[in-house]
């Protein structure tokens, strides 16, 4: 288990170009995650099955704290050898300790990241498609001190880091519901 810290925006197109022209690079990756529908009262925890080239890596993130833009959360990896349409009580109760009940796969989310580090900060640029959408997202994850510096940086470039954004997995539920693609 991994404690994150990370500091999410949910960006505009324009936005994300702005970014992506100021930082310096260091990787780009294609990701897909898939995620699952949990039948106990697993409320706000996150199961996906997250896909880089042919390796599969089970992934569980259970809420630790959230402070506006900034989640504290505690992070459960295990690696598959495929993404399974689902995951039994028991799988996700031995990785993690907690019952989440049994999960069932509802759809992915691809992403292009992009990542460059900065001290103890990784700057994720995302470019993420589900369910008939694009958005953007800019990602700070950390491991020692608020990145105080990178978010002046941020704001330097007028864009507002106070927005309080929804994760990938809530604006994938968010959008798996409005499509109708729960009841179908």
């Amino acid at each position: 288990m991994n404690i994150e810290k990370e500091i999410k925006l949910l960006i505009e197109k324009d936005e994300y170009e702005k970014l992506d022209a100021f930082f310096d690079w260091d990787a780009q990756i294609q990701q897909t995650n898939h995620y699952y529908h949990c039948t106990g009262k697993a409320h706000y925890s996150s199961v996906r099955v997250r896909q880089i080239g042919d390796r599969f890596f089970l992934q569980v993130k259970m809420p630790v704290s959230e402070d506006g833009t900034l989640f504290i959360k505690k992070e459960y990896e295990k690696e598959l050898e495929n993404v399974p349409p689902a995951l039994s009580a028991a799988q996700l109760k031995e990785l993690t300790g907690a019952d989440l009940g049994d999960a069932v796969l509802m759809g992915k989310l691809f992403t292009l990241r992009k990542t460059a580090h900065i001290g103890s900060c990784e700057v994720c640029l995302d470019k993420s498609e589900y369910l008939g959408i694009t958005d953007h997202e800019l990602e700070l994850e950390y491991t020692g001190e608020y990145p105080q510096e990178i978010i002046d940086k941020i704001r330097a470039l007028g864009i507002d880091t106070e927005r309080r954004p929804s994760g990938k997995y809530a604006r994938f539920i968010d959008r798996y519901i409005k499509s109708g693609a729960a009841e179908r």
